[in-house]
């Protein structure tokens, strides 16, 4: 059971997402880093769904209000129990009354601090995960605020086994990674020629500072396209849309559910935890790939979530 004594800014509960509601106007959501949610409750053994609280800045402060093993996994952010610094993706022990805050963070946006067995919030259309937007699920719809308490799930046990528990190298050598963050062009591809995919390709882009957890807002080279607008068409999460300014967005964890810019690409679900991990004023460049290449990309990120 763990209390809240500051919440910082947009921390809320999420899992995976909820899927299969899109058709209806409600957007997946979820975690914006779901390699580190599912991380952080592979180091307790937690299923891969349960909730955890994303935390998307420095002030964050819980006290345990009895004794608990957490975990924590994401963003490279300053953590203390106490005065005592412990490591990022990990799982720790922790006595009752005890108190943990975050820091600055060195690296990364989002961090993840699961519970073992979960966090107990209700679930609302499948899903922990909090629309804030819609304002259900989570923990009443909303961030959580200072003096919230948070309980285990009703199954959990005390866990004490899994306290130590560390993540592979492979976790922080992806995040580490210059690589390009790989793409598959279209859907709409009459609306841009071969010379405006070839900038799209060549550019380094830079992270804006109102990006959020709607979308990933880039500046750079603008991408030339048509000037009309395509009909308003269902999207999904990494879908880079060219506004007339020919800016790209890349959509996000809650993306709205249609949209009417065109689309030049979308990122591969393997690289989109990379991509939301990118802080503003960070360099982002784009590479082809293929489908056959993005499902083996997919398949290769169980190892990034081994624990040791």
């Amino acid at each position: 059971m763990l209390e809240i004594l500051e919440a910082g800014l947009f921390t809320t509960i999420q899992d995976l997402g909820r899927e299969g509601y899109q058709q209806f106007g409600v957007t997946r959501g979820g975690a914006m880093d779901p390699l580190a949610l599912r991380a952080a409750n592979a180091l307790l053994g937690n299923d891969a769904q349960d909730a955890a609280i994303e935390i998307a800045s420095p002030g964050f402060i819980v006290r345990a209000l009895e004794k608990c093993v957490v975990s924590l996994a994401g963003a490279e952010f300053a953590v203390r129990v106490g005065e005592r610094f412990v490591p990022m993706n990990s799982a720790l022990f922790m006595r009752a009354d005890e108190v943990l805050r975050f820091d600055a963070a060195a690296r990364g946006r989002y961090a993840y601090l699961a519970v073992a067995g979960g966090f107990e919030v209700p679930k609302v259309l499948g899903s922990y995960a909090t629309a804030l937007r819609d304002g259900f699920g989570g923990f009443g719809g909303r961030a959580l605020q200072a003096g919230d308490v948070l309980q285990n799930q009703a199954r959990a046990a005390f866990a004490i086994e899994r306290a130590g528990k560390m993540l592979s190298r492979a976790f922080t050598n992806y995040y580490t990674s210059d690589a390009p963050i790989r793409i598959l062009f279209g859907p709409h591809d009459n609306f841009f020629d071969n010379a405006a995919r070839e900038n799209f390709l060549r550019t380094e882009f830079f992270t804006s500072e109102i990006s959020d957890r709607m979308g990933t807002r880039l500046f750079g080279a603008n991408i030339a396209r048509k000037t009309e607008e395509v009909l308003s068409c269902g999207v999904t999460r990494g879908a880079i849309q060219v506004p007339p300014d020919g800016q790209p967005i890349v959509l996000q964890a809650d993306h709205q559910t249609t949209g009417g810019y065109p689309i030049i690409a979308t990122v591969i679900r393997a690289d989109i935890p990379r991509l939301a991990q990118k802080r503003a004023g960070e360099r982002v460049s784009f590479q082809s790939t293929t489908m056959e290449k993005a499902h083996a990309a997919w398949n290769e990120l169980d190892e990034c979530i081994r624990v040791t």
